[in-house]
């Protein structure tokens, strides 16, 4: 259905970027210098990635990567559902760093979120703590969802579980 984004699938030195057993820490994998590298991204919310990435056979074609959980989001005005979880801005600056070998590019690309949270916390937006935050600090002020799945989902939150 989708023939250029097969190409792209099939390519072997295309890498998809989407956390999982499955995955591989990009900081560990062999870039092949005699092509050009190829990352998809895929930008939605998490259920939104997750609905994308499991229903399109063809994502599963390329090399699937990770990034190491060691830094937490700096787009603060946004609830994220744990610490280590990033904007999809944030995941493509680091892993442009990350493949080119240059924490220069990651800084330079995050610089415009970080005026644009810092412009709205300074005129009335608040910071937004990660889910995970806010349920193991006892300040989570939502109704727990009547959902099993859900409701085990967020004890697994609360107890360092990894989801």
């Amino acid at each position: 259905r989708y023939p250029e984004l097969a190409t792209v699938c099939r390519n072997p030195s295309t890498l998809i970027l989407y956390p999982g057993a499955e995955a591989t820490n990009l900081e560990e994998v062999e870039v092949m210098s005699s092509s050009p590298s190829v990352m998809i991204i895929i930008d939605g919310t998490w259920s939104q990635a997750k609905d994308i990435f499991y229903k399109n056979a063809l994502f599963r074609l390329p090399k699937q990567v990770q990034l190491k959980p060691s830094i937490s989001s700096q787009y603060v005005i946004r609830t994220q559902p744990t610490n280590t979880c990033l904007s999809t801005l944030e995941c493509a600056a680091v892993a442009l760093s990350i493949l080119e070998k240059n924490k220069s590019i990651q800084e330079t690309i995050l610089h415009p979120l970080q005026a644009l949270c810092s412009f709205q916390l300074q005129h009335g937006a608040q910071i937004h703590h990660s889910k995970e935050h806010l349920l193991k600090n006892g300040l989570y002020d939502k109704p727990m969802p009547k959902n099993k799945r859900k409701l085990r989902r967020m004890e697994l939150l609360v107890n360092n579980v990894k989801i």
